[in-house]
Parts: structure tokens; C-alpha cells; sequence
């Protein structure tokens, strides 16, 4: 791709106004900020870190990879996917921030939706003859955002309705983040690390993918139970979504036990080594809240406790996702390492860190009815550090010739 190094600094630089509007609304909640709406905010937020974030370095690495693979690719098309993609997510992020769920934003939302579809069409189509193990994690993860989508239209149709159908409302939101979180983003960022490891001549065995994939895929289509035990069921369903919390369980650690096998992480420089272990913690201990939340007094503990909540979400999209995609950038792209690089990264995992910290010591002081009056200023604090730390990684990023 001739034109990479753009997008990997666009995708950087998104990444950075992710972090500003995460300030804005820590600062809103510390101090005022009386010209934002929070709520307005928190969705501009999410939906700008999903697709002008997350879903554009998908694209972005996808295409770098078929590019290279299949060289009769038309690149062309993949170049306009990732163009409407980031006008989807501009004209999400104001309009959202404008007004919230309206017409305007409806428009862009569908916008980056659809082009979501258009990026598992593409994918089909040119490679059906590739058989490589990554290929199965990334079609499956190109299969999920687009099944997460029924979650959207549910939202779309019970937001007139919200008093009427909340139960309704709240299950269309939890899946689609369940497809996103659990499928789109991790299956393509295991599909990502394999392509990744391909450098290092390192290739998982037909067997050991299969096994794995299959662990967490099933874990995944019927793990969606998993994020609506506040909806009151029989025992029955309570076991079998504890089985499927044991199945995608034993799927994740089979992988991490695969990546320890190999004697490739010891060949990281230390930057790597942080990265990788704050990422494999931080999706170890996803799996394992998963299969906490079973059971019942720590369900109802979970789900009704809005910090644990914040803190699982950011478990998974800052800790897992986005800390892997900085390692695949900082690997894959042919980056040049310094010392400010360096030290970016490192108070970016402290930032996050921190941010973890505080909102899970929060919510477990509300149970015990501990005041934690300074949260809000630490949790901005934390935000401040990973919005300097993101801008000082973009303004250093320097491709070698």
C-alpha cells in the first residue's frame, strides 16, 4: 500500500480525539462543562472509538495484508471502504456530540454501518481460495460486526419506544456491543497477531487453530446470554451459559498456552513484552469476569454497579483491543523506535492502567459504602495521561525509508 503510512497516522490521530472527548467528559463529571451534554458525549465517544478507531485500523491492517498476499487485489475499492468509513465517523462524532441519537446521526451511523457489509463482501469474494488458519478468524470477525447490526436496528426501533420496551432496548444494546467487543474486534485481532507472527517465520498448526477457533466462536454466538443475566431466567439457562463461559474460557487459555509454547515472546524488545502481557491479561480477565457473572449474587453485583460496568468495556476496548493495535502498529508498520516512543507507550499502559483501577476500586467501595470523593478527579488524571501519551506517540511516529 503506497499511501500506509497515512492511514496509520490517521488511525493514530483519531485515536488521540477519542481520548479528548474521553477528557471532556471526565472533566464535565470533576468539574462543569456546561456547553457539552454528557450523555451526548459518552455516544459521540463510543461510536467515533469503534469506527474512526478501532474499525479503520481493521481495515487498514486487512487491507495491508491482502495487498500483499493476493497482488492482483483490487486495492481501489478497499481505499473508498476506509475513505466512507471515516466520513461515517466524523459526522458521527459532531452530530452526535451536537444532538445525540437524530436524523444526522442516524445517517452517518448507517453510513459507517454499511460499510461494515460492504468490508465482509469484499472479503468473501477475494479470498476464496486463501486457506491460511488467519483467514477463518477474519471473515468470522467481518461476520459478527455485521450480525451485530441487528442490535442497531433494534436500538433504532426501540428508542421511540424506550419507556415502553427498556428491557428491550437495553438487551438490542448489549448485543451489539457483545458482537463488537467479542467478535468483530477480537476475532480480527487474532487473525491480525497470526498474519503478525508470519514475520518471526512462526505459523499455528491447522489443528491447534481450528480447536481454538472453534472454542470461541461457538463461546461467542451463544455467549451473547452472557450479557443479559440481569434479564431474570430459569436455572437451566444459567447453566448452560455457564458452560458456554467454560467453553470460551478454555478456548482463550489454549491460545495464550499456544503463545507460550512457541518461545516467541522472549524475542520481544521490552516495549512488546509490556504491550503483549497487559493485553493478554486484560482478555484473560474478560473471560474469566465472563464466567464470574454466572453466577447469580455476582451478576446482579456486575450488572447494576454502572463503574464495573465502564471498567469491563474499557478492559476489553482500551487494555485488549486498542493496546494490541498499538503493538501491531508499532511491529507490522516498520516503525522506528526512540526513546520519546517508547516512553509514550509506557504512560499509555500507565494511563490505562490507572483508569482500570480506579473505576474497579469505585465500584467496589459503593457496595461497602466507602466514599471514593477524589475518583473523579484521578479517573481524569488518567485520562489527561493517556491523551498526552497518544499525541506525543502520533507526533513521534517516523516510517522507515
Amino acid at each position: 500500500m503506497k499511501n500506509f503510512g497515512f492511514w496509520v497516522k490517521l488511525c493514530l490521530f483519531n485515536f488521540f480525539i477519542v481520548s479528548v472527548v474521553g477528557v471532556m467528559m471526565r472533566y464535565e463529571m470533576a468539574f462543569s462543562l456546561p456547553w457539552f451534554s454528557h450523555q451526548f458525549m459518552q455516544e459521540s465517544h463510543s461510536h467515533f472509538a469503534f469506527y474512526g478507531w478501532v474499525s479503520a485500523a481493521i481495515y487498514l491492517f486487512v487491507t495491508k495484508y491482502l495487498s500483499e498476499s493476493k497482488k492482483e487485489i483490487n486495492l481501489q475499492k478497499y481505499q473508498w471502504m476506509m475513505i466512507f468509513n471515516q466520513i461515517g465517523s466524523y459526522g458521527m462524532l459532531f452530530s452526535f456530540l451536537y444532538g445525540g441519537y437524530f436524523w444526522l446521526s442516524i445517517v452517518f451511523s448507517s453510513v459507517a454501518l454499511f460499510t461494515g457489509f460492504a468490508y465482509f463482501g469484499f472479503l468473501l469474494s477475494d479470498t476464496k481460495h486463501n486457506k491460511n488458519p488467519e483467514m477463518i478468524w477474519l471473515k468470522t470477525g467481518a461476520f459478527f460486526a455485521t450480525f451485530s447490526a441487528i442490535g442497531i436496528f433494534g436500538l433504532a426501533y426501540f428508542s421511540s419506544k424506550k419507556d415502553e420496551f427498556e428491557v428491550l432496548f437495553r438487551a438490542s444494546t448489549y448485543f451489539y456491543l457483545h458482537y463488537q467487543y467479542n467478535g468483530f474486534f477480537l476475532f480480527s485481532c487474532i487473525g491480525l497477531f497470526l498474519i503478525a507472527l508470519k514475520k518471526y517465520q512462526i505459523n499455528i498448526s491447522e489443528k491447534w487453530n481450528k480447536t481454538v477457533f472453534y472454542l470461541l466462536s461457538i463461546g461467542c454466538f451463544f455467549g451473547y446470554g452472557l450479557s443479559i443475566l440481569w434479564i431474570k431466567m430459569s436455572d437451566y439457562w444459567l447453566f448452560f451459559f455457564g458452560l458456554i463461559a467454560i467453553v470460551q474460557l478454555l478456548g482463550a487459555v489454549l491460545f495464550l498456552n499456544w503463545i507460550r509454547k512457541i518461545n516467541w515472546f522472549q524475542n520481544q524488545n521490552f516495549t512488546g513484552k509490556l504491550l503483549l502481557s497487559v493485553v493478554g491479561l486484560a482478555f484473560l480477565g474478560k473471560f474469566v469476569l465472563q464466567s464470574l457473572s454466572v453466577i447469580p449474587p455476582l451478576g446482579v453485583f456486575f450488572f447494576n454497579n454502572i463503574n464495573l460496568i465502564i471498567a469491563y468495556l474499557h478492559l476489553v476496548l482500551l487494555m485488549g483491543i486498542s493496546l494490541f493495535l498499538i503493538w501491531n502498529i508499532v511491529t507490522v508498520s516498520n516503525i522506528k523506535i526512540n526513546k520519546i516512543l517508547k516512553i509514550s507507550i509506557l504512560m499509555l499502559v500507565f494511563g490505562i492502567v490507572l483508569n482500570e483501577l480506579i473505576l474497579g476500586l469505585s465500584g467496589i467501595f459503593s457496595v461497602f459504602y466507602i466514599p471514593f470523593l477524589s475518583a473523579k478527579f484521578w479517573l481524569l488524571f488518567a485520562s489527561l495521561v493517556m491523551m498526552i501519551s497518544i499525541v506525543t506517540l502520533f507526533k513521534t511516529l517516523k516510517f522507515k525509508s
